[in-house]
């Protein structure tokens, strides 16, 4: 009784000054927000509470609003810095960051060198160049160019992937240096990345709680994220052609989590108070007989299955809107990689539809312009991608 007495003590002492970091992974339309809405509700954990509601938060679509707010110089600057982080990141660990980098060089010389003709961009021997001189010498020439309109002619979600990396990093290494908490969501299909990012926090005496919503059946989050392109929900957002893919990735390495973590807990969505009592036990002294892991804890959550997902979120639909919903699941069925068990659940949900109904439904809504949204909905391009698979 003496140690529980010992870390009762402890865990008084140290509530309100050990910093926490958490994280919240999954593949899109997943659940997370409500996860770590519940969670927080559940987990009577002040230091949990305190992370989730006052903590600095580095999930990347709101720092992508965040940083796509400012003005179009300091932007341009965090573009021109992102190119010579990764470069960096990349030497370090070509396999890991590599592609981060291309996709930022590929940026600079095919979009900004258009953009920007007056500053002569190029790229020569991975150095980026502003009229022949190095940028990163000369950020002030960012400020004698039109850019007028600029930042408009970049799509804000591809376009801005790197640099919201560049973003999360400064607002990380600000937050650690004052000791504050962290939070965050992402897919989480990269884990080395999630895993080094942790260390981080580790090394620096941070509580690291890491959760991943991950449901055992893909169909569930496509449902999700239909009911969200048929709302308007993020935006109108349609994440499907990330999703399915991301959740192999998940899938395949799922357990580089488990072997970096001291604890390991699974729970159902509707069960997260039994992560309540591990959540308290989580502490920055390592377990002696794990050894020293940089994930405290770490949690996996099932979501709801597909049946239930598609009760749940068809009852909030009017007629025409759940009629969509379905024929947008009937797209969904014929995705290229769809794991057998998401078809048998998309083909239960949707049998009462054919391909040619749903089709029909689908460009009717399109054509009422009653389904579009900031980020997306039932547009023209959506149709177009629709017609490529319920035409076959």
């Amino acid at each position: 009784m003496n140690h529980i007495k010992k870390f009762d003590q402890w865990l008084l002492e140290n509530a309100f000054t050990t910093p926490v970091g958490i994280a919240v992974l999954g593949a899109p339309a997943g659940g997370k927000s409500y996860s770590v809405k519940k969670l927080s509700d559940v987990s009577n954990d002040v230091r949990v509470e305190r992370t989730l509601k006052k903590g600095v938060t580095l999930t990347v679509d709101i720092l992508r609003k965040e940083f796509a707010s400012k003005n179009p110089v300091e932007q341009l600057s965090g573009f021109v810095k992102t190119f010579y982080l990764m470069k960096q990141r990349a030497k370090e660990d070509e396999k890991e960051f590599g592609k981060w980098f291309s996709d930022i060089k590929k940026l600079w010389i095919e979009k900004f060198s258009q953009f920007l003709p007056d500053l002569k961009v190029t790229v020569e021997n991975d150095e980026l160049l502003f009229n022949g001189k190095p940028s990163l010498d000369n950020l002030s020439d960012l400020e004698k160019v039109d850019t007028s309109g600029l930042l408009n002619k970049l799509d804000r979600y591809n376009d801005y992937k790197r640099v919201v990396r560049y973003f999360q990093d400064l607002k990380q290494e600000d937050a650690v240096q004052k000791k504050l908490d962290v939070s965050y969501d992402e897919a989480g299909d990269e884990p080395n990345k999630i895993i080094n990012n942790v260390k981080k926090l580790h090394k620096q005496g941070y509580v690291t709680d890491v959760f991943l919503i991950h449901p055992k059946n893909i169909a569930s989050n496509l449902i999700q994220n239909y009911y969200r392109v048929v709302t308007g929900g993020d935006g109108g957002r349609d994440s499907s052609e990330v999703i399915v893919q991301a959740y192999l990735d998940i899938e395949k390495n799922k357990s580089i989590y488990t072997k970096n973590a001291e604890e390991v807990v699974k729970v159902k969505s509707g069960e997260l108070q039994k992560a309540s009592k591990p959540l308290k036990r989580a502490n920055v002294p390592d377990d002696e007989r794990r050894g020293d892991k940089p994930i405290d804890l770490f949690v996996e959550v099932q979501p709801m299955e597909p049946k239930e997902a598609f009760t749940t979120f068809s009852k909030k639909l009017s007629p025409e809107e759940k009629n969509i919903f379905v024929a947008c699941l009937k797209y969904a069925r014929g995705f290229e990689n769809m794991p057998t068990e998401a078809i048998k659940a998309l083909d239960d949900i949707t049998k009462t539809m054919s391909n040619e109904e749903a089709l029909k439904v689908l460009v009717d809504a399109s054509a009422s312009k009653k389904y579009v949204f900031e980020y997306g909905g039932i547009t023209p391009k959506f149709i177009e991608k629709a017609q490529k698979v319920l035409s076959k």
